[in-house]
């Protein structure tokens, strides 16, 4: 694991506060949204509480979400992707992130295979184990309640929330990308309680301007030093009005 980053010289480093994510630079900007935009909410995560990421990509959220539950929380990061998977690891290792349990399998309603697609949601022609949230607590022997469960699983959202609600139904927050599914998801959480939160262009507003002064330096990077940097931090933000690919935080009602 020592070596990967030697074997893949297109990786570059993001840095942030005392965290050191490796990643392809495709990612870089995906992850400043994670970091800087913090649209997952991860200001939601308490310390000592059990977080599942679902669809964990290179484990970005992960390292930033083991660092918020703190040494007696944990963190579930699956990832079905071989290489994002890798590179999961690599990420969990790199930060000491001891509490992360990192698998390498889907998440779905029923278990079994599956293609891995495109957002365009073409085949990539990759196929991959998948199992439902109820058998992966079973086999990971988990007893506690999901607090806070975060969701980027390629328009699977509405099919796994339905065939898991009895777990699902614990959390606290269910901060996902809704792939065309808002309204499949809406006829199901809100029976329990949760109301969505969207991620507005008000918040990513504030987010930007506060990471353009505090993170200054990752900006640069990500932007190439141009001079439209917040224009372009929220240009990817019509997910905050396009239902086809619509980013918030499901939130229990207290």
């Amino acid at each position: 694991m020592n070596d990967f980053k030697n074997k893949n010289n297109q990786m570059k480093e993001f840095k942030h506060n005392n965290i050191n994510i490796t990643c392809p630079q495709s990612w870089y900007e995906a992850i400043l949204e994670v970091y800087i935009l913090d649209v997952y909410r991860t200001d939601l995560i308490n310390e000592n509480d059990l977080v599942f990421d679902l669809g964990a990509g290179i484990g970005d959220f992960a390292v930033l979400a083991s660092k918020k539950v703190g040494k007696n929380g944990k963190v579930v990061a699956i990832e079905p992707d071989a290489e994002n998977y890798q590179l999961l690891q690599f990420n969990i290792h790199k930060n000491q992130c001891q509490n992360v349990i990192p698998l390498n399998l889907g998440i779905a309603g029923v278990p079994g295979t599956r293609d891995l697609v495109t957002q365009s949601g073409s085949s990539t022609g990759c196929r991959f184990q998948v199992d439902t949230l109820e058998n992966i607590v079973a086999n990971l022997k988990i007893k506690d309640k999901i607090n806070f469960i975060k969701m980027d699983i390629e328009g699977f959202e509405a099919e796994v929330i339905s065939k898991s609600i009895a777990t699902i139904k614990e959390a606290s927050v269910i901060s996902l990308e809704c792939h065309n599914t808002k309204h499949s998801i809406d006829k199901i959480l809100p029976h329990y309680g949760f109301s969505f939160n969207p991620i507005t262009m008000g918040y990513i507003f504030k987010k930007a301007i506060r990471g353009l002064i505090l993170y200054r330096t990752n900006y640069f990077k990500a932007y190439a030093l141009k001079p439209q940097i917040i224009y372009k931090a929220m240009k990817g933000f019509e997910i905050t009005k396009n239902n086809e690919l619509l980013v918030g935080s499901y939130i229990k009602n207290t």
